[in-house]
């Protein structure tokens, strides 16, 4: 079987070398291990497919009909693509076998897709980057997948058309084309529509906001199969809804519109810690964040990224990140981090200025030259591939020294674990800014109070043995329960965990009932649903 190379894994690996050629990898891996529906890491009892068995087909429903009626590709099983058509990333998901994958090539085969799920009764589920933590975007019955409907371009008053099938990669790259750029997550392959629902984090969001806050405009397709363009003017409160409510719940986004931004150079760091220093360094990086220890300016972002290294001495520590601007600009709040950790300095620095579509090649690993970034080119089911599990929390202040204290050690008795064969450990991303000056009921979003957020994360290896999948999965469940104590109990809907028990308050919180009113509404019937959709 094929070895995939996974780049998370290369990150992992790489903790141990942090400082070199790719600085801003923190954000690269959040943003891989993140988004919308982002990489797919559940327990192996959550890894079960959609509700419940399909009916069978009437037979004026067939899947030949609807192969008929599609501009686009049904792949079913027996095709020789089939493997590559159902994959996620995540290899836990490639026991889900579709009846069907249909490659939508416009907005009329999304809608034909659409009312042959509602006619038939086969399970739906809409796929744009397939990195869905707990495998929600696929099912044992229809597959709606949008990648080939991924055109990207703007108009004259900076208005960006972008299709629902676009990757970030092409995103970037393509409004990089003409100067302008949005804020949004850091991994190529992760799926617009996945990102922007459930709200998009990333390395300009201190600046500009949420990639949700800057969406003007979508074209959806309902459950009834009728298709709406919406805005704050037309079907407002589903406008709202598709603002942080995530991927798959109220209809299939084909396109959407954001306001766009003038592109900028930027000007990425990164400094490792000895991990001796790591209570201290967590410490301070949650107070230089909240603006404790110096002014924090908007235009600075910044990661913290703690984690096992296996057969390595001791974990790895490392704080990097984005600053919108030259690096004279990051003087004085570099200063003022490093004056905050008393007990050692850092162990490496590195500090770079990039034109924009540059630096967010390198945030998403790739050469800063140019070249193929991020490619899916092996991703099939039954490919020997890498996998992880991963959870959130949400802070809305920074942690106590006992909670500082727990991370470490988690961290550390991973380190000494001969089954912790993959890096884990957590990531610390920075919120506020922009983010924060949004009011929690003014879209879906209601996350607006956070300094930060938390992913835990835990992974293993290509072809890893069953005992080591387990150890991993306890691993991060007893981190995310230690942890528990000392975090708020809100969570990262993009970051979606399918072991957490109240996850529609985590999710949505106080905007949890308007949302179902939204779903009740534009899907009645419940069609657009799976393990963790908004409830009717």
């Amino acid at each position: 079987m094929e070895v995939v190379p996974d780049r998370r894994t290369a990150l992992r690996l790489g903790l141990s070398v942090l400082g070199g050629a790719a600085v801003g990898g923190g954000g690269l891996l959040a943003g891989c291990s993140s988004d919308g529906s982002p990489a797919p890491t559940p327990s192996p009892s959550a890894t079960a497919s959609p509700p419940g068995p399909s009916p069978s087909l009437d037979p004026t429903q067939s899947w030949d009909t609807l192969a008929a009626r599609l501009t686009g590709e049904l792949v079913r099983p027996g095709d020789g693509e089939y493997d590559t058509a159902r994959a996620l990333f995540d290899p836990a998901f490639d026991t889900v076998r579709p009846q069907g994958v249909a490659y939508a090539a416009n907005q009329d085969d999304v809608a034909t897709a659409v009312r042959f799920a509602r006619a038939t009764g086969v399970g739906l589920a809409a796929r744009c980057g397939g990195h869905s933590y707990g495998g929600y975007s696929t099912t044992e019955g229809l597959v709606v997948d949008v990648t080939r409907m991924n055109q990207v371009s703007v108009d004259d008053h900076g208005v960006a058309t972008i299709g629902a099938g676009a990757r970030l990669i092409k995103v970037y790259a393509d409004l990089a084309g003409v100067g302008r750029a949005i804020p949004g997550g850091s991994c190529p392959t992760v799926g617009i529509s996945g990102l922007a629902l459930g709200g998009g984090v990333g390395v300009l969001g201190r600046l500009y906001g949420l990639t949700c806050d800057h969406m003007t405009g979508a074209d959806v397709v309902l459950a009834s199969g009728e298709t709406v363009r919406v805005d704050e003017n037309h079907d407002s409160d589903l406008f709202w809804a598709l603002r942080g409510a995530g991927g798959g719940n109220l209809g299939i986004v084909t396109a959407f519109r954001f306001a766009t931004h003038a592109a900028r150079s930027l000007t990425l760091f990164s400094l490792r810690w000895p991990w001796g220093a790591a209570q201290e360094v967590l410490t301070a990086w949650q107070d230089w964040v909240t603006g404790k220890l110096g002014a924090m300016p908007d235009e600075l972002w910044s990661t913290l990224v703690a984690g096992s290294v296996p057969g390595g001495s001791a974990p790895t520590l490392r704080i990097s990140g984005v600053f919108a601007g030259v690096r004279a600009g990051l003087s004085g709040p570099l200063a003022d981090l490093r004056a905050a950790v008393r007990s050692a300095s850092p162990a490496g620095t590195s500090i770079t200025e990039h034109d924009h579509l540059a630096a967010m090649r390198i945030e998403g690993g790739c050469s800063a030259s140019g070249g193929e970034c991020g490619s899916t080119a092996g991703i099939r089911a039954g490919a020997r591939r890498p996998g992880q599990r991963a959870a959130s929390s949400i802070l809305l202040a920074p942690l106590a020294p006992a909670g500082n204290e727990v991370l470490v050690r988690m961290i550390e008795e991973r380190q000494r674990d001969p089954l912790a064969t993959a890096s884990g450990g957590i990531i610390l991303d920075a919120w506020g800014g922009a983010i924060g000056r949004v009011g929690p009921a003014e879209t879906a979003f209601v996350h607006r109070d956070a300094i930060a957020s938390i992913q835990y994360f835990g992974g293993y290896p290509a072809g890893a043995s069953a005992e080591v999948v387990d150890a991993n999965g306890r691993w991060l469940r007893d981190t995310v329960a230690a942890a528990a104590p000392h975090v708020s109990a809100q969570a990262y809907q993009n970051y979606i965990d399918p072991e957490l028990t109240d996850w529609a308050q985590a999710y949505y919180g106080a905007n949890l009932p308007r949302l179902r009113t939204v779903k009740t509404h534009y899907d009645p019937d419940n069609l657009f649903r799976f393990p963790q959709s908004i409830p009717v």
